[in-house]
């Protein structure tokens, strides 16, 4: 397996939990499960491309914009990893043109992403609490 598809695969994982998580709040023991499986993720992750994670705004400045027919696109190749395949598991069912996905999009993930990692620091400060 190549480490764009066990990237892909992680990332799968990732979004599963988080989502579940989300209808969570920090203390709930439902959350247990959820947050070791993203701590196993996210060393398997770390395994495979270790590095600094970037900003939202770092992310978005690295990408590249592509104009068609008066929509800005992102010409998905510019998408760092793991945030190209990141970005793919949040957006199945998204609308999209052949030629890319659209920037707004992208620009809502990367805000949601930052939502969603502050729900996930709660529920991490939560179980150190508990503790």
């Amino acid at each position: 397996m190549t480490i764009s598809n066990q990237v892909r695969r992680l990332e799968i994982v990732k979004r599963r939990a988080l989502w579940a998580l989300a209808d969570l709040r920090p203390g709930d023991a439902r959350a247990e499960t959820l947050l070791l499986e993203l701590d196993e993720v996210n060393q398997a992750l770390a395994e495979l491309l270790p590095g600094d994670e970037l900003t939202g705004q770092e992310l978005t400045n690295a990408i590249e914009i592509q104009s068609h027919s008066g929509q800005r696109l992102i010409i998905e190749d510019s998408i760092p990893e793991p945030w190209r395949q990141r970005f793919s598991a949040a957006s199945v069912g998204s609308t999209r043109l052949a030629a890319g996905p659209y920037f707004r999009d992208f620009q809502k993930f990367v805000m949601s992403w930052n939502d969603e990692m502050e729900h996930l620091k709660a529920h991490r400060a939560s179980r150190q609490e508990g503790a």
